[in-house]
């Protein structure tokens, strides 16, 4: 009998039932809090449980280990007629039956924001079984697991349960580096609730240090009712001949041997208890509770008892529901799918799991140690703050404390605020197109909030022995010193953030390559293009930076009409910098070395007034020519209805994209997107960009846009992503993250239909159950079997609801004021009359409703009657977009309420 993998929605919430789920070996689930757990869990209950690199509840996992590896969390069940069973169907009686015998589905998983539970029948004990996993909303680095068994038969039944949850407790780093010397360093604490593993060190031979962490199983019943038995090792668990998944001492229901040949220190451990054996009446049942974290509490066992019952649990749940639910629900669309809508809800919480796991501890995302990349920092703030503005204001001002005088910055952001680590995996390198990304925030910020102060506070730069963007090493600087760059007379310096920016955005202006465009180095946003560090250009951002320059003129002028203001402030070996603005190209890179040579060993500390129009005029100046150099030296026309722009070009200085002397046709994604977003391409180059995209890169299996056609054999001149296999992840599959970003630039330019056609195909290949196996969310990228692969933490998450928002129902900010221009096209109506968007704006709950009651397509509609809480809003509108200025709003939006903006769409006036 062939079961397929398929979900649905069963509530407004996003919550969604699962058949078949563990038909899916590569399927897992997050289960996380902000107060550091970071954990996954399986349909068969594996996955692992950490708090960071170094504190490993549960064994690390890969995707692969998650149907190979049998440590995993379970929950027995032992009758003396029957024998044993997992109530999960984890047990090795159960798996070959799963696999190998005909019989109708035993399991079921239903997942909400943010808890897993497993439904599981043993049908030879008549007993229904569920176990649900969720972590308290709470300061506890802890998971909770409800078991509850129920007595469907006739006659009374007769078990005793026994919990096991395998502890690893200790870094990612000892799972094959010292697995066996770092399990002698382990010591057991056998409590009345639990068992407690307590490391006597961090091992790390670059300098052992004390360790204060305790790793911790505990259990009850729903009584609180302690466990009878314990078995606090694998040894002893599981016997001389067992295994995880057929333990002795449950197949057996052998009593625990407290012994010298079974000792408990110094061993690999186990959360095993055994609790007092039921005695279930028909249609009876009972729970139990399972906690297992990390802490650094002495007495985790009265802490326990916040959670020893049905009752402390039940309380537990729905502060997580709450809490959950509160962050859906800060940016909410109903529109004319049930379906659509719920799927948003799980792309909106995205962000907030990227910012607690960071890039890596999931199954998928076994690269790097924890923290989150500096341009997945800023791209995940663009969902953050359309949630709540001014909450993040104090994280833009920290993090900006990242870049270094090179233009550079530290690579990964820990946590807290304004806690860096240089670089991933100590390997200095510099991606070039990270200096584009805080200005491309801060901007939003700006427009959300009016707040154009931002760019006065003043803060650090980062220093530390990597200088001139990771070409020379300072010999000077010691550890010690700290990553404060100091003044040649060894004073902290603080600079504007407005420094720091116009600081990063023109060192990378000015690192232009032989043939105009600005210096690949060792990547940029594809990380894979990392072997052209010598010749390698990158147009897409050429682009980008070309548009930041413009969009810093533009805040410039802004700081000149509104505050009146003359000059800025900028450390004095900036205007060197600055002169190279007046420089012909093939000096820029002679203006860049003399700046390195002069900032090598600290600078003067001493500012200089730079009077703005002059300054306003160079940045755009330069902004402008480096969209030139896009625009009309890297465009290869195909034909009078198909064209690209080129993306590279590689370490040997040759141009990557084209019509190659094979016949064959090479171009990518990410060319045409940022060439499109930062109006370095015209209405007509757009227009031919469309269908070359949709002739040329979908993909014939998914229907996909792929982000690249085949990148060609690897000659070592460009990147690693030769070496991967054609139609997975950068190296041609559909990358969701530049997919999303592509559908924003189209509709940023007008190019709505268009753009939601990309939208749509994202939103249908990441929900065909069928090929994607997945569950709701946009994942990394769709592979080209339909596979949604790395799922939960990509930028694609953040990305699309920034576009849904501020782009599809065109609702942002205008320099604190509210410009609505919907970009809704007729499909979305179906219907439906009327589609809505719940937010934030000026700090109040605002409702827009859009009312399309002739279900006019977008471009033959403009804005009609406009009214805020009933009534009716004086101005005549004429026009496809509006503004409403703080002023007004602050007159009209009340605290404390939904308020709600009814707009009507009419027939567009020609």
């Amino acid at each position: 009998m062939e079961h397929e993998f398929n979900w649905k929605f069963i509530d407004k919430n996003g919550t969604f039932i699962c058949e078949n789920a563990s038909e899916v070996n590569q399927l897992y689930f997050p289960i996380c809090n902000e107060a550091g757990m970071k954990a996954s869990v399986t349909p068969f209950l594996n996955g692992d449980a950490k708090k960071n690199q170094n504190e490993f509840l549960y064994l690390p996992v890969s995707v692969e280990d998650l149907h190979n590896n049998r440590s995993a969390r379970n929950f027995w069940v032992y009758t003396k007629e029957q024998g044993a069973f997992s109530v999960a169907g984890n047990s090795a009686k159960q798996r070959a039956e799963h696999c190998f015998k005909e019989e109708e589905k035993r399991d079921k998983v239903e997942c909400g924001l943010l808890y897993h539970s497993l439904y599981y029948t043993i049908p030879e004990l008549k007993l229904n079984c569920s176990f649900t996993t969720f972590c308290p909303a709470n300061d506890d680095v802890v998971e909770i697991n409800r078991v509850i068994l129920e007595n469907y038969g006739s006659e009374i039944l007769e078990f005793v349960p026994t919990a096991a949850f395998p502890i690893f407790g200790r870094s990612a780093d000892n799972l094959r580096d010292h697995r066996h010397a770092t399990s002698l360093m382990q010591r057991v604490t056998m409590e009345k609730n639990g068992i407690v593993v307590k490391p006597t060190i961090h091992h790390d031979e670059r300098g052992h240090e004390p360790n204060d962490t305790s790793y911790f199983v505990y259990g009850s019943d729903e009584n609180g009712q302690a466990p009878v038995e314990m078995f606090p090792t694998v040894e002893e668990f599981i016997g001389k001949g067992g295994t995880l998944d057929w333990p002795e001492t449950v197949v057996k229901n052998s009593i625990p041997k407290h012994d010298f040949t079974y000792r408990k220190d110094g061993m690999e451990c186990i959360g095993a208890m055994r609790f007092a054996q039921v005695r279930l009446a028909p249609g009876e049942k009972i729970e139990y509770i399972i906690c297992a974290g990390i802490t650094e509490k002495e007495n985790f066992n009265k802490e326990f008892e916040k959670y020893n019952s049905k009752e402390k649990v039940e309380v537990a749940w729905k502060k997580n529901e709450e809490y959950w639910n509160g962050e859906a629900d800060k940016i909410k669309f109903q529109g004319n799918s049930d379906k659509f809508d719920g799927w948003l809800r799980w792309v909106g919480i995205q962000p907030v799991l990227r910012k607690i796991y960071g890039c890596s501890f999931l199954p998928y995302h076994d690269y790097g140690r924890g923290g989150r990349g500096w341009r997945d920092l800023w791209q995940d703030y663009l969902t953050l703050l359309l949630q709540n503005p001014m909450s993040v204001r104090s994280a833009f001002v920290h993090n900006m404390k990242g870049v270094r005088l090179d233009g550079s910055n530290a690579t990964i952001i820990l946590e807290g605020n304004g806690n860096f680590q240089a670089d991933r995996n100590k390997i200095s390198r510099v991606w070039m197109d990270h200096g584009v990304w805080p200005l491309f925030t801060l901007l939003l910020y700006i427009n959300q909030t009016g707040d154009i102060s931002i760019l006065d506070e003043e803060v650090t730069y980062w220093k530390d022995a990597q200088i001139e963007r990771a070409k020379n090493i300072d010999i000077n600087w010691k550890k010690e010193d700290g990553n404060n760059q100091k003044t040649k007379n060894d004073i902290c310096y603080v600079g504007t953030i407005l420094e720091h920016l116009i600081l990063e955005n023109l060192i990378c202006s000015l690192n232009i390559g032989e043939h105009g465009n600005i210096k690949l180095e060792d990547g940029d946003w594809n990380d894979q293009l990392d072997m052209a560090s010598d010749k390698g250009e990158t147009i897409p951002f050429t682009a980008f930076y070309g548009k930041n320059m413009c969009d810093i003129a533009d805040l410039l002028e802004i700081q000149m009409e509104k505050e009146e203001r003359k000059t800025i402030s900028v450390f004095e070996e900036m205007e060197i910098l600055l002169d190279g603005l007046t420089e012909e190209s093939q000096k820029e890179m002679e203006v860049l070395k003399k700046y390195y040579e002069r900032i090598r060993y600290g600078i003067s500390g001493e500012k200089k007034e730079i009077p703005i129009l002059q300054l306003e005029a160079m940045l755009r100046r330069k902004g402008k020519q480096l969209l030139q150099q896009v625009r009309e030296n890297e465009w290869i026309e195909l034909s009078s209805k198909e064209g690209f722009f080129n993306g590279y070009y590689n370490n040997d200085g040759k141009r990557v994209d084209g019509i190659f002397t094979d016949g064959k046709l090479r171009f990518g994604l990410t060319d045409q997107t940022f060439s499109v977003m930062s109006g370095a391409a015209t209405d007509e180059q757009i227009q031919k960009i469309i269908h070359a995209v949709n002739n040329y890169l979908p993909d014939e299996n998914t229907g996909g846009i792929r982000l690249t056609l085949p990148l060609g054999d690897n000659t070592w001149n460009f990147g690693r992503g030769f070496a991967l296999i054609y139609g997975e992840k950068e190296n041609g599959g559909m990358f969701s993250h530049m997919t999303t970003m592509y559908a924003y630039a189209l509709y940023s330019r007008g190019y709505a239909k268009e753009g939601y056609k990309v939208l749509k195909s994202i939103y249908e290949l990441s929900t065909n159950t069928k090929l994607a196996q997945i569950y709701p969310g946009v994942p990394e990228y769709i592979s080209s079997r339909g596979r949604g692969m790395y799922s939960y933490v990509t930028g694609a998450g953040s990305w699309t609801i920034f576009l849904m928002l501020t782009q599809v129902y065109g609702i942002r900010g205008k320099l604190g004021d509210l410009l609505i221009e919907p970009k809704l096209v007729k499909e979305q109506y179906d219907t439906r009359e009327v589609l809505t968007v719940d937010m934030l704006f000026m700090e109040k709950e605002v409702s827009i409703y859009f009312y399309n009651r002739k279900r006019l397509d977008y471009g033959k509609y403009q804005l009609g009657e406009l009214s805020i809480n009933g009534e009716v809003w004086k101005k005549q509108i004429n026009s496809t977009s509006v503004v409403l200025h703080q002023s007004e709003l602050e007159e009209k939006l009340v605290t404390g309420r939904k308020n709600k903006i009814c707009i009507e769409l009419e027939e567009r006036k020609r």
